[in-house]
């Protein structure tokens, strides 16, 4: 065998070995994305159901202690204000997975969400909004396996179609009448 040969005869092997390691890295990388979305998908489902039951333990199966408790706080607030909140989720799309690392990952989705906010002792709607826009940033990060909601933000939303708009307070928390014009009575 000549020098020649043996140059392509080992080319062509290492083409292939970078080739079949750019394949397995891009089906692992397409693999993680899935999952990823998984866990975001799981996470929403588990956002209904934890305003819905005012529980948010349950939350830890996709997200960390600490996010979890951040979502308690604001169902609490809701709960201090006798409300409960009813929303569900109409569409999610996937605009960006950037896993970072084998470890780090941020996605960038939007979602179409009906929100409901219920009066707890009567159970009167008080608030509602349907086909509200949000485009929300997701950080995760892969623990023992498995990836987890670190963060969630939201980069920015917009309202389509307010059904009963939220009313203006005043400094004692009593709704204020509305003047013709959508300004609180009283106020220019």
């Amino acid at each position: 065998m000549n020098t020649r040969d043996c140059f392509s005869k080992f080319s062509r092997i290492t083409l292939f070995i970078f080739m079949s390691v750019m394949l397995f890295g891009c089906a692992n990388n397409k693999n993680n994305a899935g999952e990823i979305e998984n866990v975001i998908r799981r996470y929403n489902v588990l956002l209904i159901q934890g305003y819905q039951k005012q529980d948010m333990n349950p939350m830890q199966e996709v997200a960390t202690e600490e996010h979890a408790r951040k979502l308690y706080h604001h169902m609490s607030a809701l709960g201090e204000g006798q409300l409960r909140m009813e929303s569900r989720l109409k569409g999610i799309i996937f605009k960006e997975v950037d896993q970072r690392s084998s470890t780090d990952a941020t996605v960038e989705t939007e979602e179409t969400w009906d929100f409901t906010h219920y009066r707890m002792a009567t159970n009167e709607k008080y608030a509602e909004e349907k086909d509200f826009i949000y485009r929300m940033g997701y950080i995760l990060h892969k623990k023992d396996g498995r990836w987890i909601i670190t963060e969630v933000n939201t980069i920015g939303g917009t309202s389509t179609n307010t059904v009963i708009p939220w009313p203006v307070l005043d400094r004692k928390g009593k709704a204020v009448k509305q003047q013709s014009g959508g300004n609180p009575a009283g106020h220019t």
